[in-house]
Formats: C-alpha cells, sequence, structure tokens
C-alpha cells in the first residue's frame, strides 16, 4: 500500500514505487475538503489507490501529470475509465503522451494508448485540490512539457523526471533537450528555499538544500 511522505495539517501525500522502474506514483489529499488528486498514474491496479484514499476518507477528484513518459501513464487509461476524473497536463507533451505504446515495447512493458488531457497546464497555472493549491511549472529538458508541481505552503514540489537524490532525469530519450535540462535545473537551485522537500518520480524524498550540496548535476 502507498506510504505516507508528508502530512501537515493541511495536507497528506502517499507514496508508492510502481512498474518496473520503481516510479513514484503519488495521491495528494487535503485535509479539511477531502478531496484528493493522483499524480503521475503508472499503476493500472487502481483499486490500490482508491482503498488508499478511503482510508484517508478522501475521494480521487483529478490526475496531475508531470510529462508523459510510459512508467509515468502506463495505468493512465485504466484509471481514467475507471474513476472518470480530469486529467491535467501540459500539451507540450502530448507527443510524448502518444508515443507512449511504442516506449513501453522498447522496454519490454505493455502501455495503452493515454486518454487525452483534459486541462491544460501551464508555467504558473494553480490547481485546486479541494483548498490546496498547486502550482505548476513548466521545466522542460526530460521531455519537452514536463511540469513541476509544488504543494504551495508546503515546502513540497513533486518535482517528477527533473530531478533525483544525487542525479537527473535522462537527456537522451526523443523530446530531451539538455540546454533546457540545465535550464530548468538552475530554476530549483534559484527559486526554491534549501528546505523544500523534493518528491521525485524515482528514488527517495530529497530536499532543494541537500541536491545543492550534493548533486553533481547542480554544480
Amino acid at each position: 500500500m502507498p506510504a505516507q511522505v508528508l502530512s501537515s495539517p493541511s495536507a497528506v501525500l502517499l507514496q508508492l514505487p510502481v512498474t518496473p522502474f520503481a516510479m513514484n506514483q503519488y495521491l495528494l489529499g487535503c485535509k479539511k475538503t477531502k478531496q484528493a488528486a493522483l499524480i503521475d498514474c503508472g499503476d493500472d491496479n487502481v483499486d490500490r489507490w482508491v482503498r488508499a484514499s478511503e482510508a484517508e476518507g478522501l475521494v480521487i477528484a483529478k490526475i496531475l501529470q508531470t510529462h508523459g513518459h510510459v512508467d509515468h501513464v502506463s495505468g493512465l487509461l485504466d484509471t481514467k475509465q475507471q474513476l472518470d476524473i480530469p486529467i491535467h497536463a501540459c500539451k507540450d507533451d502530448w507527443a510524448i503522451f502518444m508515443s507512449a505504446p511504442m516506449q513501453g515495447m522498447a522496454f519490454g512493458m505493455k502501455c495503452p494508448s493515454p486518454p487525452p488531457i483534459d486541462v491544460e497546464v501551464h508555467e504558473g497555472s494553480i490547481i485546486q485540490v479541494g483548498d490546496l493549491k498547486v502550482k505548476c511549472y513548466h521545466t522542460p529538458g526530460h521531455s519537452p512539457g514536463h511540469m513541476c508541481f509544488e504543494i504551495v505552503g508546503e515546502k513540497a514540489l513533486i518535482s517528477g523526471d527533473l530531478i533525483f537524490q544525487g542525479s537527473i532525469g535522462r537527456t537522451d530519450f526523443p523530446g530531451c533537450n539538455q540546454g533546457d535540462m540545465e535550464k530548468s535545473l538552475n530554476r530549483i537551485k534559484t527559486e526554491f528555499e534549501h528546505d523544500v522537500k523534493l518528491f521525485p518520480g524515482h528514488m527517495g524524498v530529497t530536499s532543494v538544500g541537500e541536491e545543492i550540496m550534493t548533486n553533481p548535476f547542480l554544480k
């Protein structure tokens, strides 16, 4: 079952590594309104997330996607069909979403074609999850439409495949851009306080300060 990685008076965040790539899928919940959002639907076991939300007294109302790589979207169609909730993502990644089945074939992984994006998000977009505000940051490099999601007021950033503990997302896939990646990483160093926690798409929870001190890609 998903494990709690953040809890405050206002918010709860659950995390579970899924798919053969150990992609971190998240469930963000507003404690006041009980509304929740799934972030990066790689898991086709939708019931697992429904049970996790019910255990927290939450109702899943929307989907947020950091980007469209296969390990992040392989459960997106099942989730959309079962829960019938809107998908929030950046349209700049739509070609990446559409290529997910072919990406899966390259890695020996099945992935149905993802459903369309329902709500387009951009730099500065605010997504409401109950009373929680989620601010969107366009951070291309790993993919053209890669987004990071800040849980406003919680010192928490869901960083997708931009940055990991001691590493960063790959830039050798179609649609990647090394120059854009460097600019996006610089935003982590310059726009966020050191005590902001990073909840990445792979590996463990870290912080901006820890990565500035130890991550060779931020030097």
